[in-house]
């Protein structure tokens, strides 16, 4: 993806929902063990997780879905920018030094801002303004989560030099049926290693700990990340929709209107039918949660096990992939077909 085409796609400073992958370059080992050398990386695994929730109590981003793999990761990503507006100059400022400190930080724990940088920094009104914009954009959040662990990782291995292979991967998902389709493919990106469609170092495995702790724990397993269901009530309420109650996230306000239980199930039986190469009729009650999110339940299997070739730069109905393509001032984005057989 060449620089302009990221700008155009990210736009200015707005309300979306993006699609992002980070891959480690040529050999180097993300998490997990490495079978050439027999060496265990998995402890990585908990720098990228820990990392990705400060962040995501620091920025005005909402973490959707998340999972590491051998070599790559992958996090969906939703800004929040109008929650950046709300914030105070120093509360700007505080969380911006904290965030910068944290990119280059060895060790886990959350550090604090310098005191003198930071009243300084709060009398800088025009450079406020910019951090404010920063704070909920998706390429800052990335760069911090990505230089922290080339830094950690590059530490241990004892070399130098580039860990991800260039840029990040960046696309848009378009409307709730996308993102639905995008974090189930998140979400099953890693079934191998577990049971089908809650397999370790997910988000869905995450939410599905989380169902068995307290349900006002402040340390919540899936406390971090954004609820996954959205309650229609809850746009209008401040309380929920600009503010999070535990401070681990920019927000209460959720995701997709489908409770844990549907998507649970969604996600076990795709994941079923993709592993047996089987075809089998989609349940009832199944069909109808497609059906009322406007998604062709007989393409859903093959767009979800072909969905990382098959979209590019955004995924959504063909309508809405055609202003993106008109902002990005090229003819037709690839997935046109493939949208057209999986929306209604």
């Amino acid at each position: 993806m060449v620089a302009q085409a990221r700008r155009k796609l990210l736009g200015r400073n707005r309300k979306a929902v993006f699609h992002c992958t980070a891959r480690c370059v040529r050999r180097a080992f993300l998490c997990g063990r490495d079978r050439l050398t027999d060496r265990d990386y998995s402890h990585r695994r908990g720098w990228i997780v820990q990392r990705e929730e400060q962040l995501a109590g620091l920025f005005a981003l909402e973490v959707e879905f998340r999972a590491e793999r051998s070599n790559h990761l992958h996090v969906v990503l939703r800004t929040r920018p109008e929650i950046a507006r709300r914030w105070s100059a120093r509360e700007v400022a505080r969380r911006w030094l904290t965030a910068t400190r944290l990119a280059k930080r060895m060790t886990d724990g959350l550090p604090s801002p310098d005191p003198k940088k930071l009243e300084a920094l709060v009398k800088d009104k025009k450079k406020i303004a910019r951090l404010r914009r920063r704070l909920s954009s998706v390429s800052w959040f990335i760069g911090f989560l990505c230089e922290n662990i080339a830094r950690r990782a590059n530490a241990e291995d004892e070399v130098t030099g580039r860990f991800w292979e260039g840029r990040f991967r960046c696309r848009e998902c378009l409307d709730q049926n996308a993102i639905l389709l995008c974090g189930v493919y998140v979400d099953l990106n890693a079934r191998r290693e577990g049971s089908p469609g809650t397999a370790p170092h997910t988000s869905v495995f995450d939410r599905l700990l989380a169902q068995s702790q307290p349900a006002h724990a402040h340390d919540r397993a899936d406390g971090w990340m954004a609820e996954l269901t959205l309650r229609p009530e809850r746009k209008a309420d401040v309380a929920w929709a600009y503010r999070s109650r535990s401070g681990r996230r920019a927000s209460d306000l959720g995701i997709l209107q489908i409770r844990l239980e549907e998507y649970v199930e969604l996600l076990q039986w795709t994941a079923r039918q993709l592993d047996s190469g089987a075809r089998s009729t989609i349940p009832r009650d199944l069909e109808a949660i497609l059906d009322h999110l406007e998604v062709k339940p007989e393409a859903w299997l093959d767009t979800v096990a072909n969905y990382d070739r098959v979209f590019c730069h955004a995924v959504g109905p063909p309508q809405s992939l055609a202003k993106v393509a008109q902002r990005m001032e090229v003819g037709r984005l690839k997935g046109a077909r493939a949208s057209r057989r999986v929306f209604a």
